[in-house]
Protein backbone atom coordinates (compact mmCIF):
# COMPACT_ATOMS: atom_id res chain seq x y z
CA UNK A 1 0.00 0.00 0.00
CA UNK A 2 1.38 3.41 -0.99
CA UNK A 3 1.89 6.00 1.71
CA UNK A 4 -0.14 9.20 1.53
CA UNK A 5 2.65 11.37 0.13
CA UNK A 6 3.33 8.94 -2.69
CA UNK A 7 -0.39 8.64 -3.36
CA UNK A 8 -0.81 12.42 -3.58
CA UNK A 9 2.13 12.78 -5.97
CA UNK A 10 0.79 10.01 -8.20
CA UNK A 11 -2.72 11.49 -8.17
CA UNK A 12 -1.33 14.93 -9.06
CA UNK A 13 0.43 13.30 -12.04
CA UNK A 14 -2.91 12.00 -13.30
CA UNK A 15 -2.87 8.45 -11.91
CA UNK A 16 -6.61 7.69 -11.79
CA UNK A 17 -6.12 4.70 -9.49
CA UNK A 18 -4.24 6.93 -7.04
CA UNK A 19 -7.03 9.53 -7.17
CA UNK A 20 -9.63 6.86 -6.45
CA UNK A 21 -7.60 5.53 -3.54
CA UNK A 22 -7.16 9.05 -2.14
CA UNK A 23 -10.93 9.59 -2.36
CA UNK A 24 -11.55 6.27 -0.57
CA UNK A 25 -9.18 7.22 2.24
CA UNK A 26 -10.54 10.73 2.71
CA UNK A 27 -14.25 10.26 1.96
CA UNK A 28 -15.35 9.65 5.55
CA UNK A 29 -13.38 12.64 6.83
CA UNK A 30 -14.75 14.98 4.16
CA UNK A 31 -18.37 13.85 4.57
CA UNK A 32 -18.09 14.12 8.37
CA UNK A 33 -16.82 17.71 8.25
CA UNK A 34 -19.37 18.70 5.61
CA UNK A 35 -22.14 17.18 7.72
CA UNK A 36 -21.01 18.92 10.89
CA UNK A 37 -21.13 22.27 9.09
CA UNK A 38 -24.37 21.76 7.09
CA UNK A 39 -26.24 19.54 9.55
CA UNK A 40 -27.73 17.44 6.73
CA UNK A 41 -26.42 14.12 5.37
CA UNK A 42 -27.71 14.65 1.82
CA UNK A 43 -26.15 18.11 1.72
CA UNK A 44 -22.90 16.65 3.08
CA UNK A 45 -22.82 14.09 0.26
CA UNK A 46 -23.41 16.84 -2.31
CA UNK A 47 -20.66 18.95 -0.76
CA UNK A 48 -18.22 16.03 -0.67
CA UNK A 49 -18.78 15.32 -4.36
CA UNK A 50 -17.90 18.93 -5.14
CA UNK A 51 -14.88 18.74 -2.86
CA UNK A 52 -13.47 15.69 -4.63
CA UNK A 53 -14.10 17.28 -8.02
CA UNK A 54 -12.10 20.30 -6.86
CA UNK A 55 -9.47 17.95 -5.49
CA UNK A 56 -9.19 16.23 -8.87
CA UNK A 57 -8.87 19.55 -10.71
CA UNK A 58 -6.65 21.32 -8.20
CA UNK A 59 -4.27 18.67 -6.94
CA UNK A 60 -1.48 19.88 -9.21
CA UNK A 61 -1.58 23.20 -7.34
CA UNK A 62 -1.25 21.54 -3.92
CA UNK A 63 1.96 22.56 -2.17
CA UNK A 64 3.44 19.39 -0.61
CA UNK A 65 5.25 21.56 1.94
CA UNK A 66 1.83 22.17 3.52
CA UNK A 67 -0.16 19.61 5.49
CA UNK A 68 -2.54 17.84 3.10
CA UNK A 69 -5.35 17.44 5.64
CA UNK A 70 -5.29 21.19 6.39
CA UNK A 71 -5.66 21.89 2.67
CA UNK A 72 -8.49 19.36 2.39
CA UNK A 73 -10.24 20.71 5.50
CA UNK A 74 -10.09 24.20 3.99
CA UNK A 75 -11.68 23.09 0.72
CA UNK A 76 -14.37 21.15 2.60
CA UNK A 77 -15.26 23.88 5.11
CA UNK A 78 -15.41 26.57 2.42
CA UNK A 79 -17.53 24.35 0.17
CA UNK A 80 -19.91 23.54 3.03
CA UNK A 81 -20.28 27.18 4.06
CA UNK A 82 -20.83 28.23 0.43
CA UNK A 83 -23.43 25.48 0.06
CA UNK A 84 -25.39 26.67 3.09
CA UNK A 85 -25.23 30.31 1.97
CA UNK A 86 -26.29 29.44 -1.59
CA UNK A 87 -29.36 27.70 -0.20
CA UNK A 88 -30.25 30.92 1.63
CA UNK A 89 -31.24 29.12 4.79
CA UNK A 90 -30.06 28.76 8.34
CA UNK A 91 -27.79 25.94 9.40
CA UNK A 92 -29.53 22.72 10.35
CA UNK A 93 -29.36 21.48 13.92
CA UNK A 94 -27.28 18.34 14.00
CA UNK A 95 -29.25 15.22 14.94
CA UNK A 96 -28.21 13.03 17.86
CA UNK A 97 -27.19 10.00 15.80
CA UNK A 98 -23.59 10.95 14.96
CA UNK A 99 -22.65 11.90 18.50
CA UNK A 100 -21.00 8.57 19.16
CA UNK A 101 -18.40 9.43 16.51
CA UNK A 102 -17.36 12.66 18.20
CA UNK A 103 -14.01 12.41 19.96
CA UNK A 104 -13.88 14.41 23.15
CA UNK A 105 -10.92 14.07 25.48
CA UNK A 106 -11.25 12.76 28.99
CA UNK A 107 -14.53 10.93 28.62
CA UNK A 108 -15.84 9.42 31.82
CA UNK A 109 -17.97 6.37 32.46
CA UNK A 110 -21.22 5.57 34.24
CA UNK A 111 -23.48 8.39 35.31
CA UNK A 112 -21.09 11.12 34.10
CA UNK A 113 -21.12 9.54 30.63
CA UNK A 114 -24.89 10.06 30.51
CA UNK A 115 -24.39 13.74 31.36
CA UNK A 116 -21.72 14.02 28.68
CA UNK A 117 -24.09 12.50 26.12
CA UNK A 118 -26.81 14.97 27.08
CA UNK A 119 -24.32 17.83 26.94
CA UNK A 120 -23.21 16.81 23.45
CA UNK A 121 -26.84 16.63 22.31
CA UNK A 122 -27.49 20.11 23.72
CA UNK A 123 -24.40 21.52 22.00
CA UNK A 124 -25.29 20.16 18.58
CA UNK A 125 -28.85 21.46 18.81
CA UNK A 126 -27.68 24.90 19.87
CA UNK A 127 -24.98 25.03 17.20
CA UNK A 128 -27.57 25.70 14.48
CA UNK A 129 -27.81 29.24 15.86
CA UNK A 130 -24.16 29.98 15.14
CA UNK A 131 -22.89 31.89 12.12
CA UNK A 132 -21.33 29.47 9.57
CA UNK A 133 -17.70 30.37 10.36
CA UNK A 134 -18.37 30.25 14.10
CA UNK A 135 -19.84 26.78 13.73
CA UNK A 136 -16.94 25.68 11.53
CA UNK A 137 -14.43 27.02 14.07
CA UNK A 138 -16.21 25.23 16.90
CA UNK A 139 -16.42 21.96 14.96
CA UNK A 140 -12.75 22.04 13.96
CA UNK A 141 -11.49 22.97 17.45
CA UNK A 142 -13.83 21.15 19.80
CA UNK A 143 -14.91 18.13 17.74
CA UNK A 144 -12.01 17.55 15.36
CA UNK A 145 -9.46 18.56 18.02
CA UNK A 146 -7.37 20.92 15.87
CA UNK A 147 -5.43 23.74 17.52
CA UNK A 148 -6.54 27.33 17.02
CA UNK A 149 -3.66 28.16 14.67
CA UNK A 150 -4.68 25.36 12.31
CA UNK A 151 -8.35 26.33 12.57
CA UNK A 152 -7.39 29.84 11.45
CA UNK A 153 -5.37 28.47 8.52
CA UNK A 154 -8.31 26.34 7.41
CA UNK A 155 -10.73 29.28 7.64
CA UNK A 156 -8.14 31.48 5.89
CA UNK A 157 -8.30 34.15 8.55
CA UNK A 158 -5.82 35.68 10.95
CA UNK A 159 -5.28 33.60 14.07
CA UNK A 160 -6.85 36.39 16.16
CA UNK A 161 -9.95 36.27 13.93
CA UNK A 162 -10.14 32.48 14.19
CA UNK A 163 -9.82 32.78 17.95
CA UNK A 164 -12.63 35.35 17.95
CA UNK A 165 -14.90 33.05 15.90
CA UNK A 166 -14.28 30.33 18.48
CA UNK A 167 -14.82 32.69 21.39
CA UNK A 168 -18.11 33.93 19.93
CA UNK A 169 -19.24 30.35 19.34
CA UNK A 170 -18.44 29.40 22.94
CA UNK A 171 -20.26 32.45 24.26
CA UNK A 172 -23.35 31.71 22.18
CA UNK A 173 -23.33 28.05 23.18
CA UNK A 174 -22.81 28.91 26.85
CA UNK A 175 -25.72 31.36 26.77
CA UNK A 176 -27.91 28.73 25.11
CA UNK A 177 -26.91 26.10 27.66
CA UNK A 178 -27.59 28.42 30.58
CA UNK A 179 -30.97 29.38 29.11
CA UNK A 180 -32.21 26.02 27.79
CA UNK A 181 -30.19 23.41 29.70
CA UNK A 182 -29.12 24.99 33.02
CA UNK A 183 -28.49 21.65 34.69
CA UNK A 184 -25.96 20.69 32.03
CA UNK A 185 -23.64 23.69 32.23
CA UNK A 186 -20.25 22.26 33.26
CA UNK A 187 -18.06 24.19 35.66
CA UNK A 188 -15.55 24.89 32.90
CA UNK A 189 -18.14 26.79 30.90
CA UNK A 190 -19.01 29.05 33.82
CA UNK A 191 -15.72 30.90 33.56
CA UNK A 192 -15.55 34.40 32.14
CA UNK A 193 -15.64 34.19 28.32
CA UNK A 194 -12.31 35.99 27.96
CA UNK A 195 -10.68 33.18 29.96
CA UNK A 196 -11.95 30.44 27.65
CA UNK A 197 -8.99 30.36 25.31
CA UNK A 198 -6.32 30.31 27.99
CA UNK A 199 -3.77 27.65 27.17
CA UNK A 200 -5.70 26.29 24.16
CA UNK A 201 -3.90 27.84 21.26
Amino acid sequence: MRDEGELIRAAADGDVEAVNELVRRKREQVVRIAFQVTGDWDDAIDVSQGVFLRLWKGLRRYDPARRFDTWLYRITVNAAIDFVRARGRALEALPDEPLSSFTLAGEASGESRVDLSRLRAAFVRLSSRLAPKQRAAFVLREIEGLDTAEVARILEVAESTGRNHLLQARRALRAGLERDYPGLVPAGLRRAPEDDDEGRS
